[in-house]
């Protein structure tokens, strides 16, 4: 069996360090770095995606593409490099690196507009800006920048939004604009950058780059200049923003000066209307772009009361508190904003590592109050990771950071549970068993705290300062914390301590349990392992033989006994029931902490290196280890990568913490059920308790239900106001309804009789227009015959001058040709004479020059002579000197003067030997220079002559080129002669149709347009009757309701009339039965009493004799109660006619509005089937012009009048411009002609309109709507089609 498999399933965190460390992938899906992984989060569903980047080393920054479709990847290391990914395939594309690079790393870089260039910055100490085609995985230029004087760190590059070759670099006094030109860049634009600390930019158009400052405000840039400052404005920056301002939004602080952290802007973002922009902490403010020219953008501002001023509109993180504003912590300054493809979600990364995301503010919701951004999934550690715990019963986690806070996390859920601040630092951390309690081991005392369901509420405490370790025991009743060398063991029932053991001599590192808690184990710093027994308070085993012992875990092994962990160094040792098993080395690393899994026989063990190492267990079963990317983390940090690893309760689950502020969720991949102890441990787990939740207080619970009690109040209150709102907004629509229902049926009786007459008014109409087109159809051939004949004329000119301009083309091409031979025979008459010149020149200057040579020489011989005869005359003058020393010594001292003046001579004359042999070497050199320069002439003179010879053979090339276009021209010419006459005829041909087809499509278009207007005329009567039926439909159904309140009216008038009847027929059987006792007063009086105590004072009856006409009936005779009978008989019929009349008249009311749905139905349909005859028509009048045009053109281009090659015309031919003049003189003839003949027609029908309405009396509102249906009705019948022009 092999290793398992373990991978990443959900990481909460984010790895810092990383230039634009969030990226949107897609709408949904967020890319940033976390650990050694690219994390792809999706945000609608909540799930994550894991790309290795443990290839990368360290990353330090990310770039998308313009398309979202390749992501940028620069890592840190020995070899600086970029890597390309592919998002959607999820792999590496190329690795790209340069050889120039001095840096270690690149801190940005940008894709190109077409995707095809990444240009990434350097870092220091050069500064080097690489362009790489990363397709080709080629460098294309470099540029340093450490050559600019006062460069400070280069913190952003990007690239223009269009163009390829323009970029643009910001930094500390650095703000460079850069165009690509023949492989090098080359700044241009603003050259004042040395005054700005820049933070970050964005091109925010094609125009325009806007680049934050460190003092609050975004300088603007068009064209590469600089064109205005934009200041960011609020209270909570400072005043020293807005010195350059008039003073709005500027607020004393007490004197209090804020730094330059609070006035940085960090972070810019562009969308459609404006932009965003992070300036000082957990603040992003709203600009939005102005219709002022001069003013570019504005800061977008909200009114909360008239009275008073507005405020900036902006976007918090989090609110701070006065503390978090004094010391900076808890604040979170905003170093990337992305903004999703449709402009949707904004997503922000802080310093403190974390993701906060919020929907992007419309520009109209800038009255309501400031907006908060939320986390993206959970809010993170913003330091290391100190210490963790899992639970047992639950599937939750407890992590403390150097930030001060626990958080309590559900890896099964992905979710956050709570946070819990405190004002202390952490070193420690254990979780109950059951998950209800923590312990936290802080600065001064180890603390108790209850889980509650959104807060730790503290209930104990030990005084064990800084405590380092600490764990409950698995049954939950003990907690074993680390004091020290001390051991100290608390019951958690009476919060008392038990026993405090010593058995270290170092400080205690780890601590562990007996799965039955009845001892426990420590390790510590100086190699010592000790088991203790928890109940008696004793040491049971040790172990001593151990160098150091960092940490401890433990587990049963497969006999039961209890197995420990102990780890050190690079190794790790196993002790099973006090004796040391085994010691295992792990070569790769050193090795921080472990955790053991006794249901699948897993070992997990964290690295220095931020790895997280698993192999099979027991050990001695174990084989090689497998090494997963997990944490990472920077030199400077106090704690090691791995901090803890956890392995859940379920087995199922391994938990990983660093120092990086990342916590790793992985899921290990199910092992086979005959794996050694699996059966046995499944069987322990499943015995195990699980609490399903956390605590919930009594005060919580009343607070809650108080709330709830309220809330319902409040909703009761609400529902009474809104029903008798609703009440009262019945009865008035009720009221509007009925008004409207009789305003819209006089409405429509009035539009029916208009429609009629405007009808009658269409027909004539249609007969007049019909003639009128007929004459100008007549009018309109004569004029095109007319100007056929002039185009004639005009083509025959035109043929001439053509002819002309041919012969003087061949005239100018053989002078053409004559020029270049006599220019070819200058040129090479003139070249032959300075090569002869020169020549002779370079001859004369070698003769010159041996005759110098040969001067020369003998010019120092005779020296070297005169020199060694000079010596020999000396030397014989003082041999004969002192010879005859006494004899001639006057005679020996003229001679002496004589020879001393010989000396004198020789001496002057050997200098000037040595003069004159300088100047002639002098000579000598001055002369090889001059022959130096002449051969460089010659050379040169040599290279002109062939560039001269190889232009004259390009003349050539080009005299033969043009010979055969000229040839070519001439064959088309005589081509287009023969083709001339067949496209006379064609032309003219066509122009007749086409002015035929623009007579015809002029009248066409108007009456599409009046078509169009009484359609949409037609829509609105077409509403206005849905309205009237809508409203006929309602009063139906009034009606109908009336009609069964009047048939139950009737039933219970039945009713009570068969009652009555029964009752009187009662009576007048008592009444019987008492008559024939009238002989017996007494049994006669008695009988009455009887009857009226039954009919009268029961109350039985009431409702019948307490009415006037039931009095009369009880008074009457059996004659009258008869009649009555045949009285309410008679009601009933009358009712029934009241209903079968009005069910009539609800009858005829719906065969009314049906009839009127069918006409209107049928009006529409007809209106639908002319407009789509009319819109086939179009279509084909348009085909047909288009093929005609067509045509034309090809005859024109044939005929010579159009360009062949670009298709336009010869605007400079006289032929065009009195074409068109004449053109549209007939043009503006015709519309004279036709505006005459409408008027007339006009002035007939206005007589005809008189001569009815002489006899009738006037109706001036009527004829208004008429005359005003009439031009909107009257061209339906026509003929459609489109003009020319507008096709």
């Amino acid at each position: 069996m092999g290793v398992p498999l373990v991978e990443p399933e959900y990481v909460f965190g984010l790895r810092g360090g990383v230039t634009e460390c969030v990226v949107h992938v897609d709408t949904d899906t967020v890319a940033y770095p976390a650990g050694s992984y690219l994390v792809l989060h999706d945000t609608a569903k909540q799930q994550q995606h894991f790309v290795s980047l443990t290839e990368e080393a360290t990353p330090t920054a990310l770039a998308i593409s313009p398309k979202r479709q390749y992501l940028g990847v620069c890592r840190a290391g020995d070899s600086a490099a970029v890597s390309v990914w592919d998002v959607a395939a999820r792999k590496r594309l190329r690795f790209l690196s340069c050889a120039e690079m001095v840096s270690e790393r690149y801190v940005a870089a940008a894709f190109s507009p077409d995707e095809r260039m990444v240009v990434a910055q350097g870092g220091p100490p050069d500064w080097t800006l690489v362009l790489f085609l990363w397709e080709k995985g080629k460098v294309f230029s470099v540029l340093r920048l450490s050559d600019t004087p006062g460069l400070g760190p280069v913190s952003s590059v990007t690239y223009h939004l269009e163009d390829n070759g323009i970029l643009s670099v910001v930094g500390e006094r650095v703000l460079k604009l850069l165009k690509l030109n023949d492989k090098l860049l080359k700044t241009w634009g603003y050259q004042g950058g040395h005054n700005h600390n820049c933070q970050c930019q964005v091109w925010a158009d094609q125009h325009t780059l806007l680049v934050g400052t460190d003092v609050a405000s975004v300088l603007l840039l068009e064209e590469g200049e600089l064109r205005a400052e934009i200041r960011v404005t609020h209270p909570d920056l400072g005043p020293e923003c807005d010195k350059k301002t008039s003073g709005e939004g500027v607020a004393a602080l007490g004197g209090r000066g804020l730094g330059p952290r609070h006035r940085r802007v960090t972070a810019l973002k562009v969308f459609v209307g404006g932009f965003l922009c992070a300036c000082g902490p957990d603040k992003v403010f709203v600009f939005q772009k102005s219709d002022d020219v001069n003013e570019h953008y504005f800061q977008v501002a909200r009114n909360q009361c008239p009275d008073i001023p507005p405020q900036r509109y902006m976007l918090r993180i989090c609110e701070p508190s006065p503390a978090a504003l004094v010391s900076g912590r808890g604040e979170h300054t905003i170093t990337t904003l992305s903004l999703s493809p449709g402009e949707k979600n904004i997503v922000a990364a802080t310093h403190t590592r974390q993701l906060f995301t919020n929907p992007l503010p419309s520009l109209e919701a800038a009255k309501l109050p400031s907006l908060m951004f939320s986390p993206l999934h959970a809010r993170h550690h913003e330091g290391g990771v100190v210490d963790a715990d899992g639970c047992l019963w639950k599937t939750i986690v407890v992590s403390g950071g150097q930030d001060r806070t626990v958080r309590v996390w559900d890896y099964q859920e992905h979710s956050l549970l709570l946070t819990h601040a405190f004002r202390e630092d952490i070193f420690s951390l254990s979780l109950h068993p059951t998950g209800l309690h923590v312990a936290v081991g802080l600065t001064d005392a180890l603390r108790l705290h209850h889980v509650l369901f959104d807060c730790l509420r503290p209930y104990s405490e030990l005084r064990i300062r800084r405590c380092g370790a600490c764990s409950f025991s698995p049954s939950g009743n003990l907690l074993a914390a680390a004091d020290g060398n001390l051991l100290v063991i608390t019951s958690n029932v009476s919060l008392r301590k038990i026993f405090t053991l010593k058995g270290h001599s170092a400080k205690v590192t780890g601590i562990g349990w007996y799965p039955d808690s009845s001892a426990a184990m420590t390790c510590a710093a100086d190699g010592t392992v000790v088991g203790w027994d928890a109940h008696k308070g004793q040491s049971i085993w040790e172990v001593s033989s151990l160098t150091s012992s960092n940490y401890l875990t433990w587990t049963l092994s497969l006999d039961g006994k209890p197995t420990v962990v102990v780890g050190h160094g690079s190794s790790f040792t196993e002790i099973t029931g006090g004796q040391m098993v085994q010691d295992i080395t792990y070569e790769p690393g050193d090795l921080t902490c472990a955790g053991l899994s006794p249901v699948k026989t897993l070992v997990t063990l964290g690295s220095t290196s931020g790895q997280l190492v698993v192999n099979k267990y027991p050990l001695h079963m174990a084989q090689k280890f497998t090494a997963f990317p997990a944490h990472s983390g920077s030199l400077n940090k106090v704690f090691y990568f791995c901090i803890n690893v956890l392995v859940t309760g379920d087995e199922s689950k391994v938990v990983t913490c660093g120092a990086d502020g990342v916590i790793l969720v992985w899921r290990v991949a199910a092992l086979e059920e005959d794996s050694p102890g699996y059966l046995a441990a499944r069987e322990r787990l499943e015995d195990l308790p699980r609490v399903p939740e956390m605590l919930v207080t009594r005060t919580d619970l009343q607070k809650t239900r108080h709330h709830l009690e309220e809330l319902e109040r409040r909703v009761s209150y609400l529902s009474r106001d809104k029903e008798v709102h609703l009440g009262l907004q019945q009865q008035e629509f009720a009221a509007s309804r009925d008004a409207l229902v009789a305003r819209y049926q006089t409405i429509v009786d009035q539009m029916n009789d208009t429609i009629q007459t405007l009808e009658k008014e269409r027909e004539q109409l249609k007969d007049g227009h019909k003639g009128s087109l007929a004459k100008l159809a007549d009018e309109h051939s004569n004029v095109m015959a007319e100007h056929q004949q002039e185009l004639r004329k005009k083509l025959l000119y035109e043929y001439s001058k053509q002819d002309k301009l041919e012969a003087k083309l061949k005239e100018m091409q053989q002078t053409l040709d004559r020029q270049v031979e006599e220019a070819e025979k200058r040129t090479r008459l003139e070249l032959q004479e300075r090569l002869d010149q020169q020549e002779g020149v370079v001859e004369q200057l070698k003769m010159d020059l041996e005759k110098l040579l040969f001067r020369l020489t003998n010019t120092t011989a005779e020296l070297e002579r005169e020199r060694s005869e000079g010596a020999e005359i000396v030397r014989l003058v003082e041999a004969a000197t002192e010879a005859e020393l006494g004899q001639v010594r006057s005679s020996l001292h003229a001679q002496l003067a004589e020879e001393h003046q010989n000396v004198i001579r020789l001496r002057s004359e050997m200098a000037a030997m040595r003069k004159n042999f300088v100047t002639v070497q002098r000579e000598r050199e001055q002369k090889e220079e001059d022959l130096r320069a002449l051969t460089d002439d010659k050379t040169k003179l040599q290279s002109s002559i062939r560039g001269l010879e190889r232009e004259l053979a390009a003349l050539r090339r080009e005299v033969n080129h043009r010979d055969d276009i000229i040839h070519d021209r001439e064959s088309k010419i005589t081509n287009t002669r023969e083709r001339i006459g067949e496209l006379e005829k064609q032309r003219f041909l066509l122009d007749h149709q086409l002015g035929q087809l623009k007579e015809e499509l002029e009248p066409l278009q108007a009456a599409l347009d009046q078509r169009s207007q009484q359609i949409k005329q037609m829509e609105e009567e077409m509403s206005e009757t849905r309205l009237v039926v809508s409203a006929r439909d309602r009063q139906v159904k009034e009606l109908g309701q009336r009609l069964v309140t009047a048939g139950q009216q009737s039933r219970h008038l039945q009713q009570r009339n068969h009652n009555l009847a029964t009752t009187l027929t009662r009576v007048l059987a008592d009444l019987a039965s008492a008559t024939h006792l009238i002989h017996h007063p007494k049994k006669l009086k008695d009988a009455i009493k009887t009857l009226n105590d039954k009919y009268v004072q029961s109350g039985r009856l009431k409702e019948f004799w307490t009415r006037p006409d039931l009095d009369k009936i009880a008074t009457s005779s059996a004659d009258d109660m008869a009649k009555a009978d045949s009285m309410g008989e008679e009601a009933v019929p009358e009712l029934l006619r009241q209903r079968e009349m009005l069910e009539r008249s609800v009858a005829t009311l719906r065969a009314q509005a049906q009839k009127q749905a069918r006409a209107s139905k049928d009006r529409i349909t007809t209106l639908v089937k002319e407009n789509s005859d009319l819109l086939s028509s179009v279509k084909t009048l348009e085909s047909r012009s288009w093929r005609l045009e067509e045509d034309l053109r090809q005859a024109e281009s044939m005929a010579g009048l159009r360009d062949p090659r670009s298709g336009r015309r010869k605007a400079s031919r006289d032929l065009l411009v009195q074409t068109v003049t004449r053109q549209a003189d007939t043009i503006a003839r015709l519309q004279d002609q036709i505006r005459t003949l409408q008027e007339n027609q006009r002035k007939e029908e206005g007589g005809d309109e008189d001569d009815q309405t002489g006899d009738a009396k006037p109706k001036p509102a009527e004829s208004e709507d008429v005359d005003g249906a009439k031009q909107s009705i009257a061209p339906q019948e026509e003929p459609a089609a489109v003009p020319a022009a507008t096709a």
